[in-house]
Order: structure tokens, then sequence, then C-alpha cells
């Protein structure tokens, strides 16, 4: 957790684990897959402010334009708000 920065590939273990660990973090999306699911999540990661993104062409440019202080903290796991979300679902509120 001295890291700087981590740059990962878009996956959503990957994301929050890095996150977790509060680390900044830039992930590259894999533009080949048919669902680019990865695109979807970097995309609204980052639209919340927790990472930049990219694809494997543009990294370089990312990398010489970040404000890494311009990143907000990933919010800490409450277990109860799944827990009533899922009541909620299931009908037991």
């Amino acid at each position: 957790s001295s890291s700087t920065l981590v740059i990962s590939h878009a996956g959503a273990g990957s994301i929050t684990e890095a996150l977790h660990l509060k680390l900044p973090l830039l992930v590259v999306v894999n533009e080949t897959l048919m669902d680019n699911h990865q695109e979807e999540l970097a995309e609204a990661m980052a639209k919340e402010g927790y990472l930049y993104w990219t694809d494997v062409k543009g990294i370089l440019g990312k990398l010489s334009s970040l404000d890494l202080k311009g990143l907000k903290q990933y919010p800490a796991p409450d277990p109860k708000k799944f827990a009533e979300l899922l009541d909620k679902e299931v009908g037991f509120m």
C-alpha cells in the first residue's frame, strides 16, 4: 500500500480490491470484449470520481495528465445496507 498509482485491467475484482486498499487507480479496458462491461464499469466509477480509465492506445496520454489528488476515496462497505436492501427486495420489510 505504498504505491503511488495502480495500473490494472478493468475487471470488477481488480477495481474493488485496489479501491478498498485506498490506492489511486488507473484501469485499462479491454476493447476487444464482445459486451464491453469493463468499459461500462470503468466509466461509471470514473464518473463518481473513484478512478481514471483509458484504453491501451490512450495510456501514455492519460498517464501524463493524471491528477491523483482529484480522486475520491471509495467508501467502506456497510453490510447492514446490503441486508436492508435484500430484506426489502424479498419482501421482509
